[in-house]
């Protein structure tokens, strides 16, 4: 498999999507460790110049639509959706963010190989939110679901 280019994929993204792109989202890594930073400025601050709880849940979240997107086998068939996301504030955030899991190649394997047998897979992601000082901002948990939703 060819490297991805996680520049070229965070710049389609922000471009595609508003909210990506007004936190300046960066994909750090995207392998077994999936990372991405999002940017405190006036887009994504809130009226105490923190960043906003809604950038925080899109930070979290996004994690798991970069999974299926480094790991699907078959992108076209199926596509990613959140069942439902619990976030767990822990401090305010007066930096830039990154948010961070991890999905092994063992548990992409696993994934692909339901797929085709099943039609659907689903899987929880728990993702830790820090600011620059390493900090720890927030932890979200977020149950996905993977199956053919556009009838491909």
């Amino acid at each position: 498999m060819s490297p991805i280019d996680l520049n070229k994929m965070a710049a389609d993204i922000r471009a595609k999507y508003s909210v990506y792109g007004n936190a300046n989202l960066e994909i750090l890594e995207a392998n077994e460790i999936f990372k991405v930073r999002m940017s405190l400025g006036p887009e994504t601050e809130n009226h105490l110049k923190m960043m906003h709880a809604a950038y925080l849940f899109a930070g979290g979240e996004f994690l798991g639509g970069l999974v299926p997107m480094v790991h699907l086998a078959r992108p076209k068939k199926f596509q990613p959706v959140v069942r439902d996301l619990k976030i767990d504030f822990k401090a305010p955030a007066f930096s830039s963010v990154t948010a961070e899991t991890q999905f092994s190649q063992a548990q992409a394997d696993e994934m692909n190989k339901t797929l085709d047998e099943e039609g659907r897979f689903d899987f929880t992601l728990v993702a830790d939110l820090k600011d620059e000082n390493a900090k720890l901002i927030a932890q979200t948990t977020t149950n996905y679901v993977i199956r053919n939703f556009l009838g491909g």
